[in-house]
């Protein structure tokens, strides 16, 4: 649906959509989502930095889990994607502190 500026006070120069999103009955990704959400919440935090220094506080043995999940340790966090993110977060989960 199309909302034109004059649905809104004070209207805006544009036209605004409404979309309906309809959630996934199962994630395509599993992870842990408190897990997933520090490592990437983390990983953003300071967005030019390689991830094995933005992860450093998320696990003692961070470097070694990137290399385990095929993420190069000097990536940044803006250079991967939701299914290592994902995968990054299930090794994190399953590793020993």
């Amino acid at each position: 649906m199309i909302l034109p500026p004059e649905a809104f006070v004070p209207a805006p120069k544009i036209h605004s959509a409404v979309v309906h999103l309809t959630a996934l009955p199962e994630p395509r990704f599993p992870a842990d989502a408190k897990i997933l959400n520090q490592v990437v919440a983390a990983g953003f935090n300071q967005r030019r930095k390689m991830l094995r220094a933005s992860l450093r506080g998320v696990h003692p043995q961070i470097e070694a889990l990137l290399e385990e999940v095929g993420i190069a340790p000097t990536a940044r966090a803006e250079e991967i994607g939701l299914e290592q993110f994902c995968a990054l977060a299930r090794a994190v989960a399953a590793a020993p502190r």
